[in-house]
C-alpha cells in the first residue's frame, strides 16, 4: 500500500463516515416505504443512484491514492508526485559547487571526485537520462551501462549520471563547465539528447510551461484528491494548443533557428571538452510514440547525427535498435511516453556495441598510468554491430550480470 498524508487519510476517514451515514438514513427509508405498503418513491430511487455512483466514486480515488504507483509525461498530477516522493526522493544526492551553485542527483553513491586506476564516463541530460518512471536505479540506462560492463571488458570503468528532469544541452554546457573547474575528473561525458532538448533555444517556449502552472487547480476536490486531480490535468493538457500539438511543435524547431544555436552549442561544448583532454559523445533517444511506419522524427535524427561527426563527436542513434522494438512496450505506461525499463536496457546494449571498444582501450590506459597490474582486453565477442554498423561475433541480450563496473551514482 502506497503512502498517503495523514490530512488525506483523516478527510478520507470523514467522508467514508458520511457515506456510511447516508446508507443508514437510505435504508431506514425504503424501510419505512416498504411498512407503509408503498413502492419506493422516486426520489429515493434517485438517492440510491447518486450514494452508489459516490461510492463508486470513492472506491476508484482509493485505488488512484493506495494503489496505482506510476508517472505522467509532465510530473503534474499529485500520482505522479508521489511516485516521485515514494522512488526517487530517497535516492537524491546533492552535489554543491564553491559559487553556491549545484544540483541534485540520484545515485547509489557519491559522485567521484577522482577514479584512480579507472576511466570515468558520466552520463548527462534530462529526464530520460535521470530514469522518469524507473523506479529501480539498477534498470536505468547509465547503470545498466555498468552492469554489463564485464561482459565487454575486465578493465575498470566508473559509470556515473547526473542529470535532472526538465534540463537541455544549455545546463549541460554549465555543469560541464563547473565539473572542470572544480578539479573533477571524468574522461567522458555522454549527453544523452531527448529530442524536445532544443525547446529552451526558444525565448518563448517557457510562455507554455508557466501557463501549464497558472492552471494548477484550487478547488480543494481537483487539488488535494488523486482521480479528480489526474482526470484534471489530462483535460488541462488536451485543451493547451502547444500540448495537444507537442511533437509537432518540436518538430518545427529543427527547421529553425533553435536547431542552428543547439548545433553551435554541441560543437562549442565538444570543444570545450576537448581542450581539457575529455571526451564529448552523444546518444541520440528518439520519441517512442511512432517508431513503426512513418517516423516523423527520422530527419531530425539524420541532422543531428551529421552535425556531430561534423563536429568530431561520437554519436550514437538509438533510432535503428528501438525501431526493431516498435511493437512492443515501450514507455512508461499510456500517459508517460517516457522510456520503461526495457528501452533503458536496449539503450545501454546499443550504447556499449558503440562504445566499448573505446572505452575499453581508454580503461586500459587508466589502468596503466595508475601502475595498476594490466587489465585484460576485450571479453565480448560474438555477432554485435559496431558503431558503423558492422558486425562482428557476439552474444545477444543477457540478464543483468550483477555487478557495476567501478560504481555507478545514480529526470527529467
Amino acid at each position: 500500500m502506497l503512502r498517503v498524508s495523514n490530512a488525506y487519510l483523516t478527510w478520507m476517514g470523514l467522508w467514508l463516515v458520511v457515506l456510511a451515514g447516508v446508507l443508514v438514513l437510505l435504508l431506514q427509508a425504503r424501510r419505512r416505504a416498504r411498512a407503509a405498503g408503498r413502492t419506493m418513491p422516486r426520489l429515493l430511487g434517485v438517492a440510491w443512484i447518486v450514494w452508489l455512483s459516490l461510492l463508486t466514486l470513492t472506491f476508484c480515488e482509493l485505488a488512484f491514492a493506495l494503489i496505482y504507483d506510476t508517472t505522467d509525461s509532465f510530473n503534474q498530477s499529485n500520482v505522479s508526485k508521489r511516485w516521485f516522493a515514494e522512488h526517487v526522493e530517497p535516492q537524491l544526492r546533492t552535489l554543491v559547487f564553491s559559487d553556491g551553485e549545484g544540483l541534485r542527483y540520484r545515485a547509489v553513491r557519491e559522485f567521484p571526485k577522482a577514479t584512480p586506476g579507472a576511466a570515468h564516463v558520466c552520463f548527462v541530460g534530462d529526464s530520460f537520462t535521470f530514469g522518469h518512471g524507473v523506479a529501480d536505479l539498477r534498470h536505468r540506462c547509465s547503470d545498466q551501462v555498468a552492469v554489463l560492463w564485464p561482459e565487454y571488458c575486465r578493465a575498470p570503468l566508473v559509470v556515473s549520471n547526473l542529470s535532472e528532469p526538465g534540463k537541455d544541452l544549455v545546463w549541460v554546457n554549465r555543469l560541464i563547465d563547473h565539473l572542470i573547474e572544480e578539479g573533477y575528473r571524468v574522461d567522458e561525458f555522454v549527453y544523452v539528447l531527448c529530442l524536445n532538448d532544443i525547446e529552451s533555444f526558444d525565448p518563448e517556449n517557457w510562455k507554455v510551461y508557466q501557463r501549464l502552472s497558472e492552471l494548477n487547480p484550487r478547488f480543494f476536490l481537483l487539488r488535494d484528491t488523486y482521480l479528480l486531480n489526474f482526470l484534471y490535468f489530462r483535460w488541462v493538457q488536451w485543451r493547451t494548443p502547444e500540448i495537444r500539438d507537442y511533437y509537432g511543435h518540436v518538430l518545427r524547431y529543427y527547421d529553425g533557428p533553435p536547431w542552428e544555436q543547439m548545433r553551435r552549442l554541441l560543437a562549442a561544448t565538444a570543444r570545450r571538452c576537448r581542450e581539457q583532454g575529455i571526451t564529448f559523445s552523444v546518444v541520440v533517444f528518439p520519441f517512442l510514440h511512432r517508431l513503426g511506419g512513418q517516423y516523423p522524427f527520422a530527419a531530425v535524427h539524420r541532422k543531428i547525427v551529421a552535425a556531430c561527426r561534423e563536429a568530431g563527436i561520437p554519436v550514437v542513434d538509438l533510432l535503428p535498435e528501438l525501431r526493431h522494438h516498435a511493437g512492443e512496450s515501450l514507455t512508461v505506461g499510456p500517459f508517460d511516453a517516457h522510456p520503461n525499463e526495457v528501452t533503458h536496457r536496449l539503450a545501454a546494449e546499443a550504447i556499449l556495441k558503440a562504445f566499448a571498444e573505446r572505452w575499453c582501450a581508454l580503461a586500459q590506459a587508466k589502468t596503466a598510468e595508475s601502475g595498476s597490474p594490466a587489465a585484460g582486453g576485450r571479453v565480448r565477442s560474438g555477432d554485435r554491430s559496431d558503431a558503423g554498423g558492422n558486425k562482428s561475433r557476439g552474444a545477444g541480450p543477457r540478464k543483468p550480470a550483477g555487478s557495476t563496473a567501478g560504481g555507478s551514482p545514480s529526470p527529467r
